[in-house]
């Protein structure tokens, strides 16, 4: 190692590095780097190397660097091969080209229509529970998010559009996500992953076809992406409409799916906090009244419960990027072509940012504590130019989700244990069953 890099972190192994441990527990990876070297350090992932960082200062740096010294598309190049070269899976002239129109798509106006869908969705789901049973809470809110998901970004009648088997296909790229094996492989589960986009790009093809044939049908978002000029004034084409499709439709379901998941589950773990949501909807919400933007900007307390689940429990634990000119962090030199790792792991409990780190306690964002006020403390939805895009869509999702299961059914959780599965895409909880019963009618 040369001494002007980070100091590498204990544990690797010849050849491979610490690419095994990354893949089987990179959260323990990342808090003993974090105890050897404090918040900057770095791993050998087989030949590459990464500089893993951790806080605030640091993942600042990281962020408003992107497109500077640093780039996003290289480190993504598996995601590439999944979605296509779109938005951040493509070269930062193509990116800041395609902006306007994923502005477009989530500007504040059609927010309205989204809150609208969720309700619907979110709603039609409760009806379908009956008036008591037990469920696991994960997979329902992987069911419910692709349903609010194809509402909101498709229309009322998504489901026949998009079939029976549409899901399933996304299942098969999920699996297939790896950072680490090269994309081009011939490995059984790369196949499967083709053999998927192949079919996800014939329906998607047909959705753009109807709406070229009727425009006058539709106001939705394969409309909108036909619609909407890039920077430079042209439009996009067919094939760069579905990868952006694909790409929207999947963070729009995955990553929210995990979070609300967690978001339910920790407040049937913390009784006490639970009281507080409770007690919020009860002044709140009327029976049967549906959510707009004014009433969930009301929810205060399932506001912060939502920042706490994003702070302990986030679905996108790291961001990755790629040195594309040497850059200097801290008293250490980073050279071209290393990995750059934004972690969670370490920086959403560091104890001088937050108190008593590892306990679920989403009175820390309230004004008279005020924890986390830098925004670079917490990396859940990125930061930077890059910031997640679709932020405000998914806390919307979780308030309306956790508003009106709340408000409508009593649930107790079953599984006596919950822990996080990681993923190369999204993070979720292992499976955790409830029962429930609907609430008497007031």
């Amino acid at each position: 190692m040369n001494p002007t890099t980070p100091p590498l972190v204990s544990g690797g192994l010849p050849v491979l590095g610490h690419a095994l441990e990354m893949m089987r527990s990179r959260e323990d990876l990342f808090r003993r780097g974090h105890a050897e070297h404090g918040d900057i350090f770095s791993i050998k992932l087989g030949p590459q190397y990464a500089a893993v960082v951790s806080g605030a200062e640091y993942n600042k740096i990281v962020y408003t660097q992107t497109d500077r010294s640093l780039n996003m598309q290289e480190a993504y190049t598996f995601l590439k091969a999944s979605i296509g070269e779109v938005l951040f899976t493509a070269n930062k002239e193509t990116y800041y080209n395609q902006r306007p129109v994923l502005q477009e798509v989530f500007r504040r106006e059609r927010m309205t229509q989204y809150v609208q869908a969720m309700n619907i969705e979110v709603q039609r789901w409760l009806d379908g529970l009956g008036q008591s049973g037990e469920m696991d809470v994960t997979a329902e809110m992987l069911r419910l998010t692709q349903f609010v998901a194809g509402r909101a970004l498709i229309g009322p009648d998504y489901e026949r559009e998009l079939g029976a088997e549409f899901w399933a296909l996304y299942g098969d790229i999920s699996r297939s996500l790896d950072p680490l094996l090269p994309p081009h492989w011939p490995l059984p589960k790369f196949k499967r992953r083709d053999r998927a986009k192949a079919a996800i790009r014939k329906v998607f093809q047909g959705l753009i076809d109807a709406r070229r044939q009727h425009p006058e049908r539709y106001d939705d978002l394969i409309t909108t992406l036909l619609q909407t000029p890039l920077k430079d004034g042209s439009f996009m084409d067919d094939s760069t409409i579905v990868s952006i499709f694909t790409g929207l439709l999947f963070a729009g379901h995955e990553t929210t799916a995990g979070q609300a998941a967690w978001l339910v589950t920790l407040l049937l773990q913390h009784p006490e906090t639970l009281s507080r949501v409770q007690a919020e909807l009860d002044a709140a919400l009327k029976a049967g009244e549906a959510l707009d933007q004014e009433k969930i900007n009301q929810l205060v307390y399932i506001s912060w419960a939502i920042d706490e689940t994003t702070r302990i429990r986030p679905s996108a634990d790291l961001q990755m990027r790629t040195v594309e000119e040497p850059l200097s962090m801290g008293s250490y030199q980073l050279p071209r072509g290393w990995r750059v790792i934004v972690n969670a792991a370490n920086s959403h409990f560091l104890p001088d940012v937050f108190t008593d780190p590892q306990r679920f306690d989403p009175l820390r964002w309230s004004p008279e504590r005020g924890e986390g006020k830098n925004p670079f403390s917490i990396v859940g939805f990125g930061g930077g130019v890059h910031k997640c895009t679709g932020m405000n869509f998914a806390k919307n999702e979780m308030a309306v989700i956790t508003a009106l299961l709340f408000q409508q059914f009593e649930l107790k959780l079953r599984s006596p244990e919950v822990h996080i599965v990681y993923g190369n895409g999204a993070n979720h909880p292992s499976p955790a069953w409830v029962t429930y019963y609907r609430k008497a009618a007031v």
